[in-house]
């Protein structure tokens, strides 16, 4: 009876053992990710009631009687069936397709492995998991390309926490896990600046990182002080009497660029006239007139001047109507206000005094904006820049954005073992090497067996429903019938007692 009892004592644990198991299983089969468990039962002792003889020319052999103690939980084993992918929509959602596990670290140097890729970049720029643990990578070279053993592995020590600073972070768009784990995203190409017609010998070193978008307008006032070079045509300083000499201009008066003599009228009378500039573009005319002693020809009224005297102007050389260059007057010093936008469309300007003797670039900076209008730098030949005089809202170029290109983030490690049902569940998802699971070999998704990666996935439970509640059926029967052998057991010794009284 006592035989008899602890059998029934030992069913009903095991078969509770099971409906645990059953229980767990059914609670979770809408966990992504998660592996169901079974129970295996075992048999217990054995009792020889007698021992197995052998046949002999006399007598036929018999077996051993042996009497069972009764049932126990042999092993709980994890079923590491690969369930299919659900549909997320969501890019940083990752499915692998085939075995292996993500490796993270909820800790530093605590690893751990896991099925259930709902990924996400924290504020810090750190790739994680729904837990929070640091998503582990593989090392990329300069090129962005994986850094492996020439076996295409890597031991999980080698492996790197993924992470993008957040300020390069917040310049991507499109960011997805492609098959091979590597995740991308899409960033705008360089920056580049293409100057507008008549400013060709301006150029831009804009870097990457750049704010700036549109166009690049410069208005410019010559400053006080001012250099008047003669024209180098020999014949000026051969024949024409004084013409070398005769044009001053103070720094003070207002003139810019070219003082040049026009040539009209008929050829027994030809008309003479002198054209310069003033600094705010207005162009000024003054008609020669015949001097004291002929063929020369004075110009009266020129600022800076009391008057100039060309000495037979016959002799200058036109070309049809072109005019005749005196010379030039240029600014040594120049104001430039700048104007140009950022990539909101919001305007920023600022003004700088250059001089013509040693600036040969501008740099737009403004205090007031330090972290928007410090990186453009304008390099220009201040022979021509100089020589523009005064430019009124004149657009010297434009900053387009580069075409879009993919870069490469990260690439996702996949860590396989040798033997993936030795591995121990540690919740949330995770699991744990065990001294019989074997070390974690780490490898790109899709390589060394290893499944490949799908964004916008996560793997569903593989648990099904319909077996488990069949299980539970059967688990059920079973405790209710070892419950009655306990049962049984009682009344029979309740009978012996009876027959003692």
């Amino acid at each position: 009876m006592i035989r008899s009892l602890y059998s029934g004592i030992s069913g009903m644990a095991a078969h509770q053992t099971k409906l645990n198991v059953l229980g767990n299983n059914i609670a979770n089969v809408n966990t992504y990710g998660f592996k169901s468990s079974r129970v295996v039962f075992s048999d217990v002792l054995y009792q020889n009631l007698s021992t197995a003889t052998g046949a002999t020319a006399e007598n036929g052999g018999t077996n051993a009687s042996q009497l069972g103690y009764g049932t126990k939980v042999g092993s709980i084993d994890m079923m590491n069936t690969i369930s299919s992918g659900a549909s997320t929509g969501r890019a940083l959602d990752v499915y692998i397709a085939g075995e292996g596990y993500l490796a993270v670290q909820p800790t530093a140097g605590a690893n751990r492995y896991t099925r259930v890729g709902n990924l996400k970049f924290d504020a810090l720029g750190n790739l994680t998991d729904g837990g929070g643990s640091k998503v582990m990578g593989i090392p990329l070279d300069a090129d962005g390309n994986p850094v492996l053993n020439p076996n295409g592995t890597l031991a999980v020590e080698e492996l790197q926490a993924i992470n993008v600073p957040p300020a390069e972070l917040e310049k991507y768009t499109g960011i997805t896990i492609g098959k091979s784990g590597e995740i991308t995203g899409i960033r705008a190409g360089d920056p580049e600046f293409t100057a507008a017609p008549g400013f060709a010998s301006i150029t831009a070193n804009i870097p990457a990182t750049s704010n700036y978008t549109g166009k690049i307008s410069i208005e410019t006032v010559a400053g006080p002080d001012v250099t008047y070079t003669t024209n180098p045509d020999p014949i000026i300083a051969a024949e024409l009497v004084n013409a070398s000499v005769a044009v001053t201009v103070d720094a003070a008066e207002d003139i810019i660029g070219d003082i040049t003599i026009t040539k009209s009228g008929t050829a027994a009378l030809p008309v003479y006239t002198l054209n310069y500039k003033q600094k705010d573009g207005t162009v000024k005319e003054i008609t020669g007139t015949d001097a004291a002693t002929p063929p020369e020809i004075e110009f009266l009224g020129l600022p800076g001047t009391t008057t100039v005297t060309v000495g037979d102007p016959t002799k200058l050389t036109f070309s049809g109507t072109t005019p005749y260059i005196l010379g030039t007057v240029t600014a040594d010093t120049m104001d430039v206000t700048a104007t140009v936008y950022d990539k909101g469309g919001v305007a920023y300007t600022f003004t700088r005094t250059m001089t013509r003797a040693t600036d040969t670039s501008l740099t737009l900076g403004d205090p007031a904006a330090p972290d928007l209008l410090q990186d453009i730098t304008l390099n220009f030949d201040p022979a021509k820049f100089f020589a523009v005089g005064t430019v009124t809202d004149t657009t010297i170029g434009a900053i387009e954005t580069g075409s879009d290109k993919p870069v490469t983030l990260g690439y996702l490690a996949i860590a396989k073992f040798a033997n993936t049902d030795g591995l121990l569940q540690d919740g949330n998802g995770y699991f744990m090497e065990s001294a019989n699971s074997g070390q974690a070999i780490a490898s790109k998704a899709g390589t060394n067996g290893t499944g490949g990666t799908q964004s916008a996935n996560l793997e569903m439970s593989n648990v099904d429903l319909s077996q488990e509640f069949t299980d539970m059926i059967i688990a059920q029967r079973g405790f209710q019938a070892n419950s009655r052998i306990i049962t049984v057991s009682d009344s029979i010794l309740e009978e012996l007692i009876n027959l003692k009284r």
